[in-house]
């Protein structure tokens, strides 16, 4: 019961996320006087060197000044700073309002307002021939402020001679990356004296990943990865332990290219607030890092702090951790390996989405920021309580690289990994599946796990079925 409703949380926020995500709350039309829109003062941007929250706060307790929260621009000026910022314009009635540039810009800068008509309509009128009070589009409340008109017009501006080289070479990056997990798989179940050979593994690994298109969370690779060798050697314990470890390892992978990347935390831009957040989590950071890999290498030293814990679902999760990482006492070099091949499977992550930014073409962004990116989009899916992090990496990039890449073109980089990573690198598994002689292999379900776990425990003997 608790992990179905766990799925239909998931589910539900993942669905609420789609349905949300283009639909805009507030925005309108504004009027604003034609005859001063050269005027100074018309038109602002965000300013950059405008501190975040952590920035604010600082400053405020230093007793320091804070700069203006945006700086003033001329009206050749407001297309150039919207391509990297949200700009902003001075309506009629004295407020300065936020807009959407794209209704407003073409090629030689803002050319089009629009005019209103007598049945309460907007029309778009070229700049020279607007009316005395010419309207412009404001920019409501979205979760990612661009609409599917937008995306449309991204995809179809794309040249296929710089999208699909790169679009292939992300597909090969990331499959790199799948090998490395593989290899830290076989690794690890080398540790516990089970000799799986690569090809059985990777067949076994992609089965999984075809079975996580349509399953939630990780009972699609992980419970398969479990299920499959548990099936095969008789040795639930020791399979059981290998997961368990690799997801500390995984942790601590994750957080040792967050770290990376940090340095490049304060162009990450949004107000700078997610830089200076991020900067600011520094320390815990490398403690939680530290903390993983000694847990790992000598996890007997922590045995006696599991009592200090505030939750029993912590002290559950650190005691199976030290219990697997226990069982590698003999062979931590094991374990130093495979930490290794969990950073190389983390930066191919990332480098599969700046692959992706570099097939759209994206402008205005840095390569150091989509790699940062791509590292919190990681972190973030994982925390986040939707179905296989879909909708969440998107509005990350969003949230992360829209003011740098347009909302639309962020918004793309992170759903083209989505269709990378489930439909070229996942589907084959399905191929691979009809080519097993396994005539029941299905998705895996807990009671799956719970009987297959019985009987090798038990001994029993089983109908034998081929490993392909």
């Amino acid at each position: 019961m608790k992990q179905t409703l766990a799925f239909l949380l998931k589910f539900a926020v993942t669905l609420g996320i789609f349905v949300a995500i283009f639909l805009e709350f507030g925005g309108g039309y504004a009027p604003v006087r034609t005859a001063e829109l050269t005027a100074p003062g018309t038109f602002e941007a965000a300013n950059p060197d405008y501190p975040g929250l952590v920035g604010r706060l600082r400053a405020r307790v230093r007793g320091t000044p804070l700069p203006s929260p945006r700086v003033p621009l001329s009206l050749h000026d407001v297309c150039l700073a919207a391509a990297e910022r949200p700009v902003f314009v001075r309506t009629a009635d004295g407020s300065t309002r936020r807009f959407k540039p794209l209704r407003h810009c073409g090629e030689g800068g803002l050319v089009t307002v629009f005019a209103a008509a007598a049945d309460g309509s907007f029309t778009p009128v070229p700049l020279a021939e607007a009316p005395r009070d010419a309207y412009f589009r404001l920019q409501g409340f979205q979760l990612v402020p661009a609409e599917p008109t937008e995306l449309w017009a991204e995809i179809r501006s794309l040249r296929l001679g710089v999208f699909l080289p790169w679009f292939l070479a992300a597909m090969a990056i990331k499959l790199v990356g799948i090998f490395a997990n593989v290899l830290r798989w076989q690794l690890l179940l080398r540790g516990q004296g089970i000799e799986l050979g690569f090809g059985f593994l990777s067949r076994s690994y992609f089965v999984g990943r075809y079975f996580g298109i349509v399953t939630p969370s990780t009972m699609g690779l992980d419970a398969w990865r479990l299920y499959d060798t548990i099936r095969l050697t008789r040795r639930p314990v020791e399979c059981t332990t290998v997961l368990a470890v690799e997801r500390v390892i995984g942790m601590v992978g994750l957080f040792a290219v967050i770290l990376l990347f940090m340095p490049f935390a304060g162009r990450i831009t949004h107000g700078g607030s997610i830089g200076e957040f991020v900067a600011g989590m520094k320390m815990p950071l490398v403690a939680t890092a530290v903390f993983g890999v000694l847990i790992l290498l000598q996890p007997g030293w922590f045995r006696g702090w599991l009592r200090l814990l505030p939750s029993e679902r912590a002290r559950r999760f650190a005691t199976n951790a030290i219990d697997a990482a226990s069982a590698y006492r003999e062979r931590r070099g094991y374990l130093v390996l495979a930490l290794v091949l969990a950073v190389i499977g983390q930066l191919t992550t990332t480098l599969m989405y700046f692959a992706n930014a570099m097939s759209l073409a994206a402008q205005h962004v840095r390569a150091s920021e989509v790699l940062f990116a791509s590292a919190l989009m990681t972190g973030a899916t994982f925390i986040a309580p939707s179905a296989s992090g879909e909708g969440v990496r998107e509005l990350a990039f969003v949230y992360l690289l829209g003011s740098r890449a347009g909302a639309a073109k962020a918004f793309l980089i992170g759903n083209l990994g989505f269709w990378i990573e489930k439909i070229p690198l996942s589907v084959p598994g399905g191929i691979l599946l009809l080519l097993r002689r396994d005539r029941d292999a299905r998705p895996v379900t807990r009671d799956d796990l719970v009987r297959v776990r019985r009987e090798a425990e038990a001994e029993l003997p089983v109908r034998p079925r081929a490993t392909g």
